[in-house]
């Protein structure tokens, strides 16, 4: 959903200017080049933005291109002007007029920062850090004696038959029956709910400016419903697991009198997946699970390894190994 932003011009208006030779004020940008009670040059640089009740627009303006400061007088020129109306100088070279940024609501007033709040935070995390550090997480280097190595075999038994099972219709797959479905929100989605519109000014740095709408779409949340369903399906399914447990590294799987492969007819049962679980146990009670069987074969009983240990709590840790 791609945020398309709109931009539309409401028309030119003419900046104000005040004069700097008398008290005149207010004069219009674009219209009144000179002063109108003193006959003085406009001084583009005291060009600002009217309040909304002040704003003359400008009907038909073709914008041209920002006004250039007459090298010997400094009055406003156009920008297509060769030479300037006031002292008839050549243009060529001059430098384009300031122009003037639209005024922006102020930022709120900051709140004076309580430095010692802050240093008491800072103080209390660093602390609190040090402290986590200190009891949980900082260790030793100990060696502990192997005591011995104890495994566990476990295959999870399958059964081909119906059960039950909730899932929202697209996810429903396989040998279904009895499947009923009711509506139920699944999710939400975002739906156009007319814009959000600011109007800006843009300084046209010629006497004018322009005001334009920018607006951007608005959304709001709306429930998206979906069908959530009750079936029953036929497959294979766990029911339970045969375990295998004993001493030493001599380690093998239980014997289920099951094969991997049964045909699929109600009530048969098969061999699903398998896992392990491989422990070390060493003197003094503590004991580790390693992942790896070539590694947990390695260590010998009577063995003395060296271990990290957590120095608060004195827990092996096992990575460490």
């Amino acid at each position: 959903m791609a945020d398309q932003e709109r931009t539309e011009s409401e028309g030119f208006y003419e900046m104000l200017w005040d004069c700097d030779h008398c008290d005149a004020v207010g004069l219009l940008g674009k219209s009144q080049r000179y002063c109108a009670q003193c006959g003085a040059p406009q001084n583009p640089d005291k060009r600002y933005f009217p309040t909304p009740e002040q704003q003359k627009r400008v009907d038909g303006h073709q914008f041209e291109g920002a006004d250039r400061h007459c090298p010997n007088c400094s009055a406003p020129m156009g920008a297509k002007a060769t030479n300037c109306t006031n002292c008839g100088a050549p243009l060529d070279g001059s430098a384009p007029v300031k122009g003037v940024q639209a005024p922006v609501a102020p930022a709120p007033a900051k709140k004076p920062r309580r430095w010692w709040l802050v240093a008491l935070v800072l103080v209390l995390v660093f602390g609190g850090a040090f402290g986590i550090w200190w009891r949980c997480v900082r260790t030793k280097t100990v060696e502990l004696a192997v005591a011995s190595h104890k495994w566990e075999r476990t295959i999870a038994i399958e059964q081909f038959g119906d059960h039950d099972k909730s899932s929202w219709r697209n996810e429903v797959t396989g040998n279904v029956s009895g499947m009923t479905c009711m509506r139920k929100q699944r999710t939400t989605k975002q739906v156009a709910d007319g814009e959000e519109c600011h109007t800006e000014r843009h300084d046209k740095k010629d006497g004018t400016f322009e005001q334009v709408q920018e607006c951007k779409p608005k959304y709001r949340s709306e429930p998206d419903y979906d069908d959530w369903c009750d079936y029953t399906l036929r497959e294979w399914f766990k029911t339970r697991d045969a375990e295998a447990k004993g001493n030493g590294t001599a380690i093998e799987f239980p014997r289920t009198g099951l094969s991997a492969q049964a045909a699929p007819t109600m009530g048969a049962e098969r061999e699903g997946a398998r896992s392990k679980k491989l422990i070390l146990e060493f003197k003094g009670g503590d004991s580790c699970e390693v992942s790896d069987e070539a590694k947990w074969t390695g260590y010998k009983d009577g063995q003395k390894v060296k271990v990290e240990m957590r120095a608060r709590s004195g827990d092996v840790v096992c990575s460490s190994l």
